[in-house]
């Protein structure tokens, strides 16, 4: 009856992994393993050059006390010493710089403005220069009109003596033509005397004009080449006063930037390599475990289904 009993009963399930548990071990094992790796990682490190020493704090810390052979020791604060000159000298410079706020006002010209015309020297105007050329069209005329007019009442004199000497008295046509006639050649020489007043005095007017030009022409180019004097002076006191605050300021940047970088006298010259370990497959083992006895459970339930099955057929048969 035993027999048929266990021969009649399915198989039973394997028990489910503890994959918790495994977890918590597989963690505890990669800790573990991190700090043996580390440790593995920090030798004391001897070379020509340092010494590297590393101390256990606990807690997982750790420190590394990292030393020079003592000839580059001397090296190394030969530097320092070196850098600490330069540092002292800009420090010193410090105390040179101006203390007062940028101002212009300390410049002992002040910016030139426009061109100063108080000074220049009266010029004649257009209207002044008009006046002056009638005055000499008509003093030009008046002085030749004096010379001229007693030569033509003269004349005239002598003209009416030729003609009454010669039977032809005043009054008749032959006197009055005679006379028209001269009067028209002493009208065309006052013409004549009128164009070369006017001439004359134009001629005079334009010079005049042309002095008066040629004199502001000068007066302008000297006072600008006495602005552009003050303009030059006083660009280079603005010169001198920017680089006696610049200076300073770029002596200390020289002295500071062109100190020397930390010394780097000696390296480790030891390449030592990196040691790696893994921790042991714990979670994986449990997984696999946990695969290997379903399958085993599959197999059973397979021939327990085909015990059944030819179980049946036997039955059937009889």
């Amino acid at each position: 009856m035993a027999f048929i009993k266990n021969f009649l009963s399915p198989p039973k399930p394997p028990p489910a992994p503890d994959y918790a548990g495994a977890a918590q071990a597989q963690g505890a094992a990669n800790v573990e393993t991190a700090r043996v790796e580390g440790r593995m990682n920090r030798p004391d490190v001897y070379s020509p050059y340092d010494i590297t020493q590393v101390t256990d704090l606990g807690d997982d810390r750790f420190r590394q006390d990292y030393t020079l052979r003592p000839e580059y020791e001397a090296q190394r604060k030969a530097q320092v010493g070196i850098t600490d000159k330069y540092l002292d000298t800009a420090g010193n410079y410090l105390s040179g710089l101006p203390q007062d706020a940028f101002s212009l006002g300390s410049l002992s010209m002040a910016q030139p403005g426009l061109i100063d015309r108080s000074n220049f020297t009266a010029i004649p105007t257009m209207e002044n220069i008009g006046d002056y050329t009638t005055r000499v069209e008509k003093s030009y005329y008046d002085r030749a009109l004096n010379r001229i007019q007693p030569q033509h009442q003269q004349e005239i004199i002598d003209l009416q003596t030729r003609l009454i000497n010669a039977g032809i008295p005043e009054g008749t046509v032959a006197h009055t033509n005679a006379l028209n006639e001269l009067r028209m050649v002493h009208q065309d020489t006052l013409r004549d005397l009128a164009q070369q007043s006017i001439a004359e005095g134009q001629k005079l007017g334009d010079a005049q004009l042309a002095r008066a030009t040629d004199l502001r022409s000068f007066q302008t180019s000297d006072a600008l080449s006495e602005v552009a004097e003050r303009e030059r002076i006083r660009d280079r006191q603005l010169s001198d006063y920017l680089l006696g605050r610049t200076q300073p300021l770029s002596e200390i940047a020289t002295l500071a930037g062109g100190a020397p970088p930390p010394p780097a006298v000696a390296t480790t010259g030891l390449d030592i390599p990196a040691t790696s370990i893994a921790p042991p497959p714990i979670f994986a083992a449990a997984s696999k475990a946990g695969d290997y006895g379903s399958n085993v459970y599959g197999s059973e339930m397979a021939g327990y289904g085909a015990k059944m099955a030819a179980l049946g057929n036997i039955i059937g048969s009889g």
